[in-house]
Parts: structure tokens; C-alpha cells; sequence
């Protein structure tokens, strides 16, 4: 095994082109030589990285939500608890699709397979998935104190059809820059806050 083939870059690689992989042909069609292919090293090499695919299964459907939910952290953090919901919303939804996208083989995973991956990689995904839900549950909650958020609302019900309609973006919506992004950010917003329905003067 070369220095290169054993090098952390190697082992980022084998995940990228793992999720790469899962995303376009699924998890069951790809096998552990087509990713040592893909990565241009010899199968051995790969255990040199993972125990077998299902760990690399396992950390692939782990990234496709850390990577989205540490991005709406962050946002959410340079904005501070003092900014009001209506705001906080917007810059969440806005982190996630941006990088929903830009993390599109990890998240396309994600949601295309995780019902088809091995039972140990959900199980241990489990965790890392309620803390992201609960960051939206804690979100909504606010905007219910403030006012925005009607308290009559299913929070649950509505948390989840906002976090489905925003994962299955990525099957339709056809980005063209930043632009594009806020339009749709500001869309969901408005939908999920207003309706669809004509305003009209009381």
C-alpha cells in the first residue's frame, strides 16, 4: 500500500465517491470494488480505511446529516438568540438547502436509501437525526412564544412536512446560484408562514 492510498485524503475520497456511488446506482448495486475503482486502489486497500461497507454505509447517512445540521447551527449562531424567529426561520432554511446542495451525494443518500441501508448504519444514524429534528422543534417552539407560530399547530407534524419538502428539493429544483436559493428559501417561508392564499385588505 502506498503512502497515498493510506493518507486521511484517501479516506475522505473512499466516502465521496462511496456517496457518489449509493446516490446514483444505490447501496445494494455497489459493491466495495467499484469503490476501490472509482478511488484508484485495489479493494484491499479500502480495509485498510473501513471494516467493510456497511461502515462506510453507516458514516456516508451520519455525514448526509451532520454536514447539513452543522451548517444551520452555524448560521443560526452568527445570528444570535436575540434575533426573532421570523429571521432565524429564514436563515435555517436558507443553511440547509444551501448545503443540501452543495453536499447533494452524502444528503441524496440520505434520503434516497436510508430505509435500504444495513439496520446497524440507521440504528447508529438515529441519534444524529432527532438532534437535528429537535433544533427544528426547538425553532418552531420559539416562533409559538412569539406569536408568529399559531398555537393550535401540530409542531411535529409541521416540522416534519417542512424538513420533506425541503430534502425532496433536491429531486426537482434546478439551482442557479445563490439567487436561486434565496428565492426558494423565501417561497418555503412565506408557504409555511402565510399560505398560498391572495391577500386581500380587511
Amino acid at each position: 500500500m502506498t503512502l497515498e492510498q493510506s493518507s486521511p485524503d484517501m479516506r475522505q475520497r473512499i466516502l465521496d465517491e462511496s456517496a457518489r456511488l449509493f446516490s446514483e446506482n444505490s447501496i445494494a448495486s455497489t459493491s466495495m470494488r467499484q469503490i476501490a475503482k472509482e478511488c484508484g486502489i485495489q479493494a484491499g486497500s479500502l480495509y485498510y480505511h473501513f471494516k467493510s461497507k456497511d461502515e462506510i454505509v453507516a458514516e456516508v447517512l451520519e455525514l448526509g446529516i451532520e454536514l447539513i445540521a452543522n451548517a444551520v447551527k452555524a448560521e443560526l449562531e452568527q445570528l444570535g438568540k436575540d434575533v426573532g424567529f421570523s429571521d432565524r426561520f429564514h436563515a435555517a432554511i436558507r443553511a440547509h438547502l444551501n448545503a443540501f446542495f452543495l453536499h447533494r451525494h452524502y444528503t441524496a443518500t440520505h434520503i434516497r436509501e436510508f430505509k435500504q441501508a444495513p439496520l446497524g448504519a440507521r440504528t447508529k444514524n438515529i441519534k444524529t437525526r432527532d438532534a437535528y429534528e429537535q433544533l427544528w422543534a426547538d425553532l418552531f417552539a420559539q416562533g409559538v412564544r412569539e406569536g408568529v407560530v399559531a398555537t393550535d399547530v401540530d409542531l411535529r407534524f409541521a416540522r416534519l412536512l417542512l424538513l420533506s419538502s425541503m430534502n425532496w428539493a433536491l429531486e426537482w429544483f434546478k439551482p442557479k446560484g445563490q439567487r436561486s436559493f434565496d428565492e426558494l428559501g423565501t417561497t418555503i417561508v412565506r408557504i409555511f408562514l402565510n399560505g398560498c392564499s391572495a391577500r386581500t385588505d380587511e
